[in-house]
This record gives C-alpha cells, structure tokens and sequence, in this order.
C-alpha cells in the first residue's frame, strides 16, 4: 500500500477550551465512513450523547470531497494513500487544538505492507492545564517484540506531559503477551483503564479486548459500550469525564 502524503485538518474552535464535563466516543469505524448507514448511526449517536471529542480509526475519506462532521474541528492522520482515498485515524473536537503529532509506525505488517498511525493533540482546559489526547490505532501482523517497540515509541514522544491525559483506540491486543505490555505502557503514564457495565460488546479475540480508553488526571463520570447494528465489526465505546 502506499505511504500517505496528505495531512487532512480543519480547525473551527481555535478560542474555545474543553468543557468542565466532556464525553468522548472511540470507534474503529473498519473504513464505512462513506456508507449512509454509517453516516445515519453516528449522527443519531452524536444527537444523543452530545459528544466534545471523537476518536476514530480506520476512517476512509475521498480526496475529492470535504469530510462531513457537523460541527467539529478535525485532524485526519493518515497511514495509507491510494489516488482517490486516504485512511487512517481522526480526531475531531469541539475546543481549540494547541499542537498535533503524527506517528506513523517504524515497523510495517507482514514487513512489507502497511503502517499503522497514532495522531497526539493538545487541547485548553478551563483550569488553564491541557489536555493531551491519542488517538491510537496499534501495529498488528508483527512479532510481540514490535508491538511493544511501536508502544514505546509513543511512550518516548508523550512521557514528558505532566497533565491530564486520554489515551484510546483500537490497540489490537488479541493474545496475553500484547495485554501484558500495553498494561505495562499504561503503568508507566499512571493511566487507568476505562471500565464498563457490560464488555460483551467489546470487539474481542481469543477473549482479549482490542478496544480500550485509558485516563489520568480526570474523573470518570460515566462509560458505555454502544451495540452499533453490525456497521462496523467493532462497537463504539463512550466515556464520560470532568476535571
């Protein structure tokens, strides 16, 4: 697949900070964000919870036309180019972005395919800190050991943020060595798990989740897994957060 040359952004809310109380939703989206059902799922979900941040993976988008998003700021970071199609993950918000940072991984799946890509943005809490985000979509088809060398890369390019922090995305972990070092990665930023009622609905392997939203320095006010009607093999997850 080819390497991406594009870097897709609009930036709407360059004055505005993130609510005292804010909810995200996390979604692999497995590249139907041009089909109707999908547009017509997630206008009804972002009817009903009345999201601040979106955190999507696997987003397909046309070079030819303008993404369609409501009202949100974006960033569209993407990890593979073709002539009429970017992919990769999105972040979008309703608060100002301060800086963002791609990180396309070292390693490629299968050694000579694809990359995967993590997206970093900060944005302006009302207390005057900042919020650091990733947006996370983890390497797969590679040796446990290049799992954990991708997962340290990010490690080394977010350690030194002080502040609050969200880290989330499908991490692809489907066998216990992967569970192991993405808990270790989170021991190391002192981030804790986002759990839920219910995590049937949570896309697993070998009963291993892929999907998670990990947190410091916020309090978790509320979470929810969202049964999507089959649009994408992964269902949305949402969390709810103040500061």
């Amino acid at each position: 697949m080819f390497k991406p040359n594009s870097f897709i952004k609009s930036l709407k809310h360059q004055d505005d900070v993130i609510r005292d109380e804010f909810t995200i939703l996390c979604w692999n989206v497995a590249k139907l964000t041009l089909n109707a059902s999908y547009k017509k799922f997630t206008d009804l979900l972002i009817e009903e919870f009345d999201f601040d941040i979106l955190l999507l993976q696997e987003v397909k988008k046309s070079l030819s036309h303008e993404l369609e998003l409501h009202d949100y700021s974006y960033i569209l970071s993407p990890n593979i180019e073709t002539k009429k199609h970017i992919f990769g993950v999105l972040s979008a918000f309703r608060a100002s972005c301060e800086s963002e940072i791609s990180l396309l991984t070292k390693k490629q799946e299968l050694k000579y395919t694809t990359h995967k890509i993590s997206l970093i943005t900060h944005h302006k809490l009302s207390n005057g800190k900042t919020l650091l985000v990733v947006n996370l979509h983890a390497i797969n088809f590679v040796h446990n050991r290049d799992f954990k060398y991708e997962l340290e890369y990010i490690y080394l390019a977010i350690k030194s943020h002080k502040e609050a922090m969200i880290v989330a995305g499908d991490f692809n972990t489907w066998n216990l060595k992967r569970v192991h070092y993405l808990q270790e990665f989170a021991d190391s930023l002192s981030l804790k798990r986002v759990g839920f009622s219910d995590e049937s609905n949570i896309k697993k392997i070998f009963a291993n989740s892929l999907d998670y939203i990990f947190y410091r320095d916020l309090n978790l006010i509320y979470s929810e897994v969202i049964e999507s009607k089959k649009i994408s093999d992964h269902n949305p997850i949402i969390a709810k957060f103040g500061y």
